[in-house]
């Protein structure tokens, strides 16, 4: 074969393989993170500072379950800025552990609450504006109810009135949503549709669309995961029955973010090495 035709074929095959993914989304609101970069805070508990992610990379990868039972496929979405790993990037992620279970309830019009020990959980990876700080924030209901109430009919018009990677306002909780809540108003779900069953084996799968609408409210990881008591809230964070005893751990992390995603999924591909 000629050079100047084996050269195309490259070039293409380079331009697929590292072609970007599609997708819009936005992450923004308020946080407050105590030695944020060493002995700097951003933000305090009283004064949170405004936050932007400006992401301009956003991605939803789904992954196959391939065991026989139970059946759990699974969607990882990271909105960040920059295309590089999670681990070098200030991102959003996004874990939806049972796809079946959230296209379920999207068929059934109710939003999905995310917050740990639920089919969705959201962090909050800092890894370039907070190098030093490591716990958190994770996405966790700050209120009993993780999500409100909405109608079908006005979740359907929330989703048109919608326009994908913008947010006109970023410090104050945008309807549906208030201070408190940890959610996700789906507006698209892969092939799941709004009225109609959804089987157990329900997957998303390459170039699928999904879209939706969140807020989440966020907290420290190690007081979530570790059941810390905390200071001065008067709740019993650990359940020993003993409200704010001497023994408790200050929040030095929290805030909200709020915004939408948009994107087609794309699955991971293996390098494949041409001899």
């Amino acid at each position: 074969m000629r050079l100047s035709t084996i050269l195309p074929i490259l070039l293409w095959l380079l331009g697929a393989a590292c072609s970007g993914p599609e997708g819009k989304g936005v992450v923004a609101g308020e946080l407050f993170i105590e030695g944020c970069d060493g002995l700097d805070h951003y933000g305090t508990s009283s004064f949170p500072a405004y936050f932007d992610l400006r992401a301009n990379y956003v991605l939803g990868e789904p992954v196959q379950d391939e065991s026989d039972f139970p059946v759990a496929h699974r969607l990882d979405v990271r909105l960040q800025r920059g295309s590089n790993s999670i681990e070098d990037a200030d991102a959003l992620y996004i874990q939806f552990s049972r796809v079946a279970v959230t296209a379920k309830r999207f068929a059934a019009h109710q939003l999905i609450p995310v917050a740990v020990g639920e089919s969705v959980q959201a962090t909050l990876s800092l890894y370039l504006t907070c190098p030093t700080f490591f716990d958190g924030p994770e996405a966790q209901p700050a209120t009993e109810n993780a999500c409100p109430e909405v109608s079908a009919e006005e979740q359907e018009r929330l989703c048109a009135g919608t326009v994908f990677g913008r947010l006109e306002v970023v410090p104050t909780p945008q309807a549906p949503f208030s201070r408190g809540h940890s959610c996700i108003l789906l507006c698209r779900f892969g092939a799941a549709r709004r009225g109609e069953p959804v089987s157990d084996s329900f997957e998303i799968n390459y170039e699928d669309e999904v879209s939706g609408i969140y807020f989440f409210s966020l907290s420290d990881r190690r007081l979530v995961y570790d059941h810390l008591e905390i200071c001065g809230d008067g709740l019993d964070n650990d359940g020993d029955g003993r409200v704010d005893e001497e023994d408790c751990t200050r929040v030095t992390s929290g805030g909200f973010v709020q915004g939408n995603f948009h994107f087609k999924a794309h699955r991971a591909k293996s390098v494949q090495v041409i001899p």
